[in-house]
């Protein structure tokens, strides 16, 4: 989809995720959480050690993303041209609130697919498929079934 329209890039989720991912730490995931979901009361202490153990598990990961920053510090690659090649049924899903990555582009992606549907949720940052995981799981099944 490419950059914004609207909002600066990097923005201020990608930023965060930048730096964890420079320095991984408690303390960086949990600035880089707090703007990854809409409400960020419902994750636990539990959830931020397993995911920073999951990151810190694979290291290569970590080096990879930044060595790929450094190569290419936009890190927003305009596919627009080429979404009109995509022919196949797509769902899209977002977060009305998504800090990361701003829903100018999911509809932007919708306008360039053929057979695109875009669903918003509410309330919602970035990770839809945690945030909202009932009615996310109950739509991704509908889909894939019809």
């Amino acid at each position: 989809g490419g950059p914004s329209s609207f909002a600066p890039m990097p923005t201020e989720g990608i930023k965060l995720l930048q730096g964890l991912y420079r320095e991984p730490t408690i303390e960086n995931l949990k600035r880089m959480m707090n703007v990854f979901v809409y409400d960020a009361s419902a994750i636990t202490d539990e959830l931020m050690k397993a995911r920073l153990d999951n990151m810190l598990a694979r290291r290569d990961h970590l080096e990879n993303f930044v060595k790929s920053l450094a190569a290419n510090p936009k890190q927003f690659t305009d596919y627009g041209p080429r979404l009109g090649e995509i022919a196949a049924p797509t769902l899209v899903i977002w977060g009305r609130d998504d800090r990361f990555v701003p829903m100018d582009i999911g509809l932007r992606l919708i306008a360039g697919m053929q057979n695109a549907q875009l669903h918003v949720f509410n309330r919602c940052g970035h990770w839809a498929q945690w945030e909202h995981a009932d009615a996310f799981n109950r739509m991704v099944i509908d889909f894939l079934q019809h």
